[in-house]
């Protein structure tokens, strides 16, 4: 066989290996794309709700923005930093007193239940 010809098939199958690779690529880049919408959804659904949660009580309870801005403060200050998010913190179980982080739902050391958050 001749160098030509050894040389043309090597070529065929790097090529071959690109076309796979760039379709894995493309795979992934699509399933990312998907991925985004669905959180974009999601997210306009969440804040849908909100502002519909927010103007029943602000109607029925006589609050007022102000109200909802001072108390959104007070709990993102929770973890000492204002950064307009919600953070894990440390919390002291009830049971044991060893301190455990907030994203459990129960403590690691004494394996107590810990009350669920409506949030998750």
């Amino acid at each position: 066989m001749s160098g030509l010809w050894l040389g043309g098939m090597m070529a065929a199958r790097t090529t071959g290996a690109r076309v796979k690779s760039s379709a894995r690529a493309e795979s992934k880049a699509n399933a990312a794309a998907l991925a985004v919408n669905d959180l974009e959804a999601h997210v306009m659904r969440l804040a849908l709700l909100n502002q519909a949660l927010w103007e029943l009580l602000r109607e029925k309870l006589q609050l007022t923005d102000a109200d909802l801005e001072r108390v959104a403060v007070e709990i993102d200050l929770r973890d000492g930093l204002q950064d307009g998010k919600i953070s894990s913190t440390p919390v002291k179980c009830p049971s044991c007193g060893r301190t455990v982080n907030s994203k459990h739902s129960r403590c690691m050391y004494c394996c107590q239940e810990f009350e669920k958050s409506a949030f998750g």
